[in-house]
């Protein structure tokens, strides 16, 4: 049976349409688990043995923390209004506490609201420590600490989301203004997260000399990092920037937090990449780990309250964050 010319080159077609087709799919595959499932890591870590704990951080300035910022006195710190104002204060003076350098000689930066309370001046609030071998290469550690303050007769104190976070960061630059890490490190309290990711957005699209996007290395952002009722917390991120995968296994080795990888893919799981103050750099191809837990029972409502955290697994959370920042390479 005589086989035409043609025909050849339709089957050689097929068949190299065929072969990128698979190279296509396992890439894709490959792009979509770029760490194991949540099934396997947690069977990983079900068989981890215990390691001591890690408390490197001042735990007592960080429970402290947590109960002003999410008390009566600041009113659930939504923008513009006395409880705001004492928030703002509070950061501010442990930044100046920690000895953390300012940027144009100001740790509080303001910006003009976008969205919601349009009139409502925010406020970033930025220091910085300066690295012991890459000065100009920067990691940028960030929490914001707005929440959604009074609404009708509830006050919505926003204890996990995010005086958590705000909490943990302030801890931190006491913690590494002592310890200096290789890469130069900004801690960036940002405000008006909860009206469209503003705060961040101002931050780097109005960038403080002498930073530049280019040497902004990564953004690891810190948000909801208190409760869950598993113990569980997320690092989101890996899927964007799969050459960190190291950091979270090192981590996971020094830690007896629940650390997992995943959120960062909305085709398998549901995907945070857009849901934090982490989305602006992502937005400006900056890598980011972004730390937090799922959503709880009373995420947004007035019911997040400082009595329902279990300060054990927070304070053990805050202190992996620590370590996973201390195994990021320059």
């Amino acid at each position: 049976m005589k086989i035409r010319f043609g025909s050849i080159i339709l089957i050689f077609a097929t068949v190299i349409v065929l072969f990128a087709g698979y190279l296509t799919i396992k890439h894709f595959f490959f792009k979509l688990l770029p760490y194991p499932s949540l099934d396997k890591q947690r069977a990983a870590l079900a068989n981890k043995p215990a390691v001591p704990p890690t408390r490197i951080l001042d735990s007592a300035a960080i429970v402290n923390d947590l109960k002003y910022l999410a008390s009566d006195t600041c009113e659930g710190r939504k923008p513009g209004t006395t409880g705001h104002a004492r928030a703002v204060d509070r950061i501010a003076l442990r930044m100046r506490e920690a000895g953390l350098d300012s940027f144009n000689k100001a740790l509080i930066q303001t910006f003009n609201g976008k969205y919601m309370d349009r009139n409502t001046m925010g406020k970033n609030i930025i220091g910085w420590i300066k690295g012991t071998q890459y000065p100009d290469k920067y990691i940028v550690i960030s929490a914001h600490y707005d929440h959604l303050g009074k609404i009708g007769p509830h006050t919505y104190y926003g204890a996990s989301d995010n005086a958590s976070g705000t909490a943990c960061i302030l801890a931190m630059a006491k913690y590494f203004k002592q310890y200096p890490q290789p890469c130069s490190l900004i801690f960036a309290a940002f405000d008006r997260e909860e009206s469209g990711i503003e705060g961040s957005f101002n931050f780097v699209d109005q960038l403080p000399p002498p930073l530049s996007l280019s040497n902004i290395r990564l953004n690891l952002n810190v948000d909801m990092i208190a409760r869950n009722d598993n113990n569980e917390i997320f690092v989101s991120g890996i899927y964007h920037s799969p050459s960190l995968i190291y950091a979270v296994n090192e981590t996971q080795n020094k830690t007896n937090a629940k650390l997992l990888m995943g959120h960062d893919k909305g085709n398998v799981y549901e995907d945070w990449t857009s849901q934090s103050d982490h989305f602006s750099f992502y937005k400006k191809s900056i890598p980011f780990l972004y730390i937090g837990v799922e959503d709880h029972v009373d995420y947004h409502k007035p019911t997040d309250t400082y009595d329902k955290i279990n300060y054990s697994s927070y304070i053990e959370n805050c202190n992996m964050i620590v370590s996973l920042i201390k195994t990021i390479k320059p």
